[in-house]
């Protein structure tokens, strides 16, 4: 697992401003640093922000359409931009017009005529400690060896995910995954080929977690999880089905496997997410477990729901 701080060069900065040459000025302040992303609307800003992610956002705060404030609200009321730090620009301020500011989620601003070394300085500083934000949640929820989430992502950040799906009124699924007779596999290849094979299986299955919001997670030794949002039984299954097939395909030599190669079983469940909320995420995964079980008991190398 990386845990390296991403450069500057990479971190992307969407400048909003409805003036064209406001926006070319703060482009050509920036772009020796940062790659830079414009919108010359609060609309073209929001969708901006969906599209490309940006690590940070320059904002004029009167626009046309939506002004600065009523942005920066919006995006800090949504779940997938409110970290994204908000640095407003503007030609004149008060200190009514700067507590709205901060009441609104802004992390700093700046003042017209914008000093070039102050701003790049500024965005940095910005930058850097959102970097390290993310590094140490990424540190916190994911599991060294596999890069996938752990238990404490599953603890902390699954029961949100939860609520959300519940008032969608959809459905959670989860996939219960365990390597088979991989005690076998560790005692005869060795740990450090056993640490190989947990980061191959990782890899599969972090592969089957395409939407944004699909979690893979190492749930304990040769254990994994999937947990899969707004999908149905049909669609689980066949996620399950396709995983168990996709580690067969990988031919991975297994001397205690079925036909000396190595296999996976799983056992998956799917609830509704309002129901979830009054038992807990954990009585779905007991009842994907129990299923894994039956998976084993028949015989492995299946998914059983």
């Amino acid at each position: 697992m990386q845990l390296e701080l991403k450069p500057y060069s990479a971190c992307k900065v969407l400048i909003v401003d409805d003036e064209p040459i406001s926006r070319m000025l703060l482009t050509s302040i920036l772009e020796p640093f940062v790659t830079c992303i414009s919108a010359a609307s609060g609309k073209e800003a929001i969708g901006q922000c969906v599209t490309h992610k940006p690590d940070l956002i320059l904002l004029d705060m009167n626009m046309p359409d939506i002004d600065g404030l009523t942005v920066c609200r919006t995006l800090k009321d949504s779940a997938d931009t409110a970290h994204i730090p908000v640095v407003f620009v503007t030609s004149t301020i008060d200190v009514e017009t700067e507590n709205m500011c901060w009441e609104v989620g802004a992390s700093d601003f700046v003042l017209k005529p914008v000093t070039a070394s102050t701003l790049v300085h500024r965005i940095k500083n910005h930058l850097q400690g959102k970097l390290r934000t993310e590094l140490l949640k990424k540190m916190t929820f994911h599991d060294q060896l596999t890069g996938l989430y752990n238990r404490m992502y599953l603890s902390n950040e699954i029961p949100l995910l939860v609520k959300q799906v519940a008032r969608d009124h959809s459905t959670v699924g989860v996939i219960m995954i365990d390597i088979d007779f991989f005690k076998l596999y560790n005692d005869n290849y060795g740990h450090l080929q056993g640490d190989i094979c947990l980061q191959k299986v990782s890899e599969l299955i972090a592969e089957h977690a395409r939407r944004p919001k699909d979690a893979a997670i190492r749930f304990g030794g040769e254990e994994f999880m999937l947990v899969l949002p707004y999908t149905d039984l049909n669609g689980v299954k066949k996620i399950a089905e396709d995983i168990v097939a996709a580690i067969r395909s990988e031919s991975i030599t297994h001397y205690a496997g079925k036909g000396g190669m190595l296999s996976l079983s799983a056992g998956y469940a799917v609830r509704s997410a309002v129901e979830l909320q009054d038992t807990g995420v954990s009585s779905l995964i007991e009842s994907a477990d129990i299923f894994l079980f039956e998976a084993k008991e028949s015989g492995r190398n299946r998914a059983i729901g």
